[in-house]
């Protein structure tokens, strides 16, 4: 966060820390985990996304070599990126479950787990993005900013490695090595997937709505039109996010209630 600007930093990092207050109330536990929150948390911004960062370079680099500019970018986004982001962000929940086993007993534990790390990674993310919309729009820009990805998409990332979270979780609850291990593994994939989807689709589709262009007249509008920050932004979050989020919801239900004689400190 060094050479960022105050207000660039508060307008990242206050609304992922506001949801990770609602997430960790999720958690049944008592008393919660909060230090493997934190640390879930802090795996998102440092070791996942500053991960990320020069990977994704490297394989745009890479792609580059092979392709047009054009052409190795929407590669790089739609395919590359998702895959070297959950790898690095499910390593966050996977670590967890190796140190402290008694963290991550069910698939709500991993979703919590998950989703500190996404939330931790969205900030991070957040403050890159954040920059630009201030040299772009001022502080409007920014406000844009902060409603578009930091309250209504704020939850991206964490639904994204939430799912990995969950099958780890979710892994541990059932019998047979085989389902150990494939559970997990289709869980990073659906994490993949979703982030895949948000890329290609979801991204896209808020761009063009926030640009207001019309065939008229094909540059972007000075400011994104009300219909598309109130209306068309959130259908089109709701349409992307929601059914992995329902499907997160339904694995938090397999967790039970919380055994009394657990000790999660």
């Amino acid at each position: 966060m060094v050479g960022y600007p105050l207000s660039i930093i508060a307008a990242a990092v206050v609304p992922p820390l506001g949801y990770a207050v609602l997430l960790g109330a999720l958690d049944h536990r008592r008393p919660r985990p909060w230090r493997a929150f934190g640390a879930a948390f802090l795996w998102g911004i440092v070791a996942a996304a500053f991960g990320a960062a020069p990977l994704n370079d490297l394989l745009l680099a890479h792609l580059g070599g092979a392709a047009d500019e054009t052409r190795a970018r929407a590669l790089a986004a739609t395919a590359g990126a998702p895959a070297i982001e959950e790898l690095l962000k499910g390593l966050g929940p996977l670590l967890l479950l190796l140190l402290r086993p008694d963290l991550l007993r069910t698939p709500r534990d991993g979703l919590v787990c998950g989703g500190f790390v996404g939330l931790g990674f969205d900030l991070a993310e957040g403050l890159e993005y954040l920059m630009i919309a201030a040299v772009q729009g001022g502080y409007a820009g920014v406000a844009r900013g902060v409603w578009v990805r930091g309250i209504l998409a704020g939850l991206k990332h964490a639904v994204f490695t939430g799912t990995t979270g969950a099958g780890l979780g979710w892994a541990r609850t059932v019998s047979g090595r085989r389902a150990r291990i494939v559970i997990p593994l289709a869980a990073l994939v659906a994490a993949i997937v979703q982030h895949a989807v948000w890329n290609a689709v979801a991204s896209e589709a808020i761009t063009k709505a926030l640009c207001g262009a019309s065939p008229a007249e094909p540059r972007c509008l000075p400011s994104p039109p009300g219909v598309a920050l109130f209306i068309s932004v959130p259908i089109i979050v709701a349409l992307c996010l929601g059914p992995g989020a329902l499907v997160l919801g339904a694995l938090a239900r397999r967790g039970g209630a919380p055994d009394p004689g657990r000790q999660n400190r």
